[in-house]
């Protein structure tokens, strides 16, 4: 006998934070979502709320716990918190600087460690479910960023890198069709179909999950990895994922 299917997701913002939990609820999930302030949106879908502020790793026990209490095991959690300032791009190192590193210190906090704890708390659940239940998927809203260097993302690509790093289960990071980051043109509705297709999945995908809106999941390769994007385009240099 399976387990009811249970999405926790973590760091419910805009965007992917409220599409990708309502394609999960319209495939029948029961949804537990993690914020640092409730929303009302999600009180009029009936969401459990959780309140967190993932600068702090040690905030996830207690976020599992509450969902276990108050939802149930959950089935599938995703990871999307994320945490940025853009770093000076003709001086990025500034950003470590004493008087600004606890920019650093929130980035490789929010992308890299908090996630990596949350995984920890996934695999402890996913063991405690039933044989033949759907699911038991950590998915992380991922970037280019575990590939590509950007001269004003140092503090963000350090933290995704870490979290690309550790993950082992998927790392999804939409693309364009050639390949490209979609910053902040990434598509939430696209993202939950992908994350259901994932979670669904009868057996394990690729890792590194990279997709796109003409072809779903498409694999670029890793033969550039680490490749220092040097360009003065407004589409590298302004913010987004």
């Amino acid at each position: 006998m399976s387990a009811p299917p249970v999405l926790l997701f973590l760091g419910a913002g805009k965007k992917l934070g409220t599409q990708v939990p309502a394609v999960f609820a319209e495939a029948g999930y029961k949804i537990a979502v993690v914020a640092r302030t409730p929303k009302e949106e999600f009180e009029k879908r009936g969401y459990y709320q959780v309140q967190a502020d993932f600068n702090n790793p040690e905030s996830i026990p207690e976020v599992f716990a509450k969902v276990k209490e108050n939802v149930g095991t959950p089935t599938v959690v995703v990871y999307n918190a994320v945490q940025y300032t853009l770093d000076n791009p003709e001086d990025p190192f500034a950003s470590l600087a004493p008087e600004n590193v606890s920019r650093f210190h929130s980035a490789v906090a929010v992308n890299g460690t908090t996630p990596l704890i949350a995984i920890e708390h996934a695999i402890e659940a996913f063991r405690s479910l039933p044989p033949g239940t759907l699911g038991k998927s950590f998915i992380f809203t991922g970037n280019i960023l575990n590939h590509s260097q950007f001269k004003n993302r140092l503090c963000f690509g350090v933290g995704k890198t870490i979290a690309a790093y550790g993950v082992r289960f998927y790392y999804a990071d939409e693309r364009s069709d050639e390949g490209l980051p979609v910053m902040r043109e990434i598509d939430g509705l696209l993202a939950g179909k992908e994350y259901l297709k994932i979670a669904e999945a009868q057996e394990q995908l690729p890792w590194l999950y990279t997709y796109t809106a003409e072809s779903g999941y498409k694999d670029f390769g890793e033969k550039d990895y680490l490749k220092t994007v040097d360009s003065n385009e407004s589409r590298f240099l302004k913010g987004g994922r």
